[in-house]
């Protein structure tokens, strides 16, 4: 499949003042794992799927793995009634995700690649899509989770389940001790598709009257997590406040907004940023749930970056 879109780029204009411009993006897409149950003769609709396939499912996605594909879904996933029949899909640019849950769904996956009008190569996309019972079923595992598409899926359910409502999760830590591993299958769901994390190295110019012009090199390190939805963030912000956490995360308007292509101005986003003083706790913590080897490879770049400022400090 093949198709183009129209994204936002800096160009300056006749005046030479740096504005809005769109170019356009090809896309690519073509199937690199097949639907398990369509290539073994299962037909949508009319098959029931073998009742040791549910049993597995909900057997492998443990109460913090499935708060973990609620925030996954919230983040970079939507949920929709196609054709009558309900549909789930997340992408994302990394593959493990998508893998997992496709090899647990036996459901397809399709990259999507794309280039840009000056022929750069964008980042790949991986995607997956739940249909039909199975999208109905893993909606049940996920909804009472959710925060941003909660209402969407219950109401989604509510077509064949009429009588069914979300289970409402507490956040009393102290008297439920087990809540904390749903909380952080929240919190890495959510940070794996909105967030980010790096180091980058930065060079910062003083001029002073004495000593004249002084360069000095440092490091730069970040994690926040960016939305236009307030709701998930403001729930993020109040699991890592709740003990026995002991983070003092900040949200913040961000202020560089773009234009669409009507010249309205794009959704205000949001970002909840983690002190730095706090992102090895961070990442030593929620680090081992993770199913993205990129960013769970911060972990060990943090804790380097640690020992070598510690080193210096003798």
């Amino acid at each position: 499949i093949t198709g183009e879109k129209e994204i936002m780029a800096w160009k300056k204009n006749a005046d030479g003042v740096a504005a809005y411009y769109y170019k356009k993006v090809t896309n690519k897409s073509h199937i690199i794992q097949k639907d398990w149950f369509k290539e073994h003769g299962y037909k949508r609709g009319a098959d029931q799927y073998p009742k040791a396939f549910y049993e597995h499912i909900e057997k492998t996605l443990t109460p913090g793995r499935r708060a973990y594909w609620a925030l996954m879904t919230d983040g970079d996933g939507s949920i929709s009634l196609d054709t009558r029949q309900i549909r789930v899909r997340i992408g994302l640019t990394a593959r493990e995700p998508i893998q997992y849950l496709a090899d647990l769904y036996g459901t397809s996956i399709s990259l999507t690649k794309s280039s840009g009008y000056s022929g750069e190569i964008l980042k790949d996309t991986y995607k997956i899509s739940l249909t039909g019972k199975r999208a109905l079923h893993f909606l049940y595992l996920i909804c009472p989770y959710m925060v941003e598409k909660r209402k969407k899926a219950t109401q989604l359910i509510n077509l064949t389940d009429p009588n069914y409502h979300p289970l409402k999760i507490p956040m009393n830590f102290k008297k439920y001790p087990g809540l904390i591993e749903i909380h952080k299958g929240m919190v890495v769901g959510f940070f794996e598709s909105e967030g980010s994390v790096g180091i980058k190295s930065r060079t910062v110019k003083i001029k002073t009257k004495t000593k004249g012009t002084r360069f000095y090199s440092g490091l730069t390190q970040w994690i926040h997590f960016t939305n236009s939805n307030l709701r998930p963030l403001r729930k993020i912000k109040k699991i890592l406040e709740s003990s026995p956490f002991t983070f003092k995360p900040k949200i913040y308007e961000d202020k560089h907004r773009g234009v669409k292509k009507n010249g309205e101005r794009q959704k205000t986003k949001y970002k909840l940023y983690i002190p730095n003083t706090q992102h090895l706790l961070f990442m030593t913590l929620f680090a081992p749930l993770m199913l993205m080897q990129d960013k769970k490879d911060w972990f060990e770049k943090f804790h380097m970056k640690k020992q070598i400022y510690d080193i210096c400090k003798k």
